[in-house]
């Protein structure tokens, strides 16, 4: 028979691992993004596991359209982030905002992150997480660092009841939190939106407005 404290062992390590938490997620984890009921775009996750690192590339494209009709606001993303021992160690992201181009690299140094961008280089606290969401993580901090251009954010979380959501493939139950905040400089805009986690940790809906326009997105991978 086994040693049961060896077995006992093991098992915080592997559901503490990043092995474990990976595995909640698809290879592929897909959004599709609607305004008022209409498509204007997809947000793509792709995992990889790679012995004790998690290795997520990340594909956005949108276009929003006033009254439905009039584009006024393009958006592209491509990111890529690695995680080593469930600990955030560097991400690279572009991004390009109605032809404004912004590029960021973050990587750990020490107990720090450094993020490059903007021609600016400075220094956050090693523990800092950024505004990617597939970790729940973040929803444990008052700030975020966006991760296209590494601005802070203050935010406060409130958690709220579980819920039937709708995606591609039908109704799953999730965990909704309604997230409020700021920028931060004086006129910074305001942070206003919802995010639904299902029982597995896995994020599964998005929920915010623009112009009076409701934004969502919708689970397409299947679980």
């Amino acid at each position: 028979m086994k040693n049961p404290i060896k077995i006992f062992l093991f098992l915080i390590y592997f559901f503490s691992s990043n092995n474990a938490f990976c595995f909640n997620y698809k290879s592929i984890h897909e959004f599709e993004i609607f305004q008022n009921n209409k498509k204007i775009g997809f947000h793509k996750l792709f995992f990889q596991n790679i012995e004790d690192r998690i290795v997520v590339n990340t594909e956005i494209q949108t276009t929003i359209k006033l009254i439905g009709v009039i584009p006024f606001f393009k958006y592209s993303h491509k990111g890529k982030e690695i995680w080593i021992n469930n600990n955030f160690d560097e991400a690279k992201t572009s991004t390009e905002k109605n032809r404004k181009k912004f590029k960021l690299i973050a990587k750990r140094k020490g107990s720090k992150i450094e993020i490059k961008s903007r021609k600016k280089v400075f220094l956050i606290n090693g523990d800092s997480l950024f505004t990617s969401y597939w970790n729940q993580n973040w929803l444990k901090k008052k700030v975020l660092f966006d991760i296209q251009h590494g601005k802070k954010r203050f935010i406060s979380v409130e958690k709220k009841d579980f819920e039937a959501i709708k995606t591609s493939n039908g109704t799953i139950f999730a965990q909704k939190y309604k997230v409020k905040g700021k920028q931060n400089k004086p006129d910074g805009k305001k942070i206003d939106y919802e995010i639904w986690y299902d029982n597995k940790g896995r994020w599964v809906k998005t929920k915010f407005f623009i112009k009076n326009s409701l934004v969502e997105y919708f689970l397409v991978t299947k679980y």
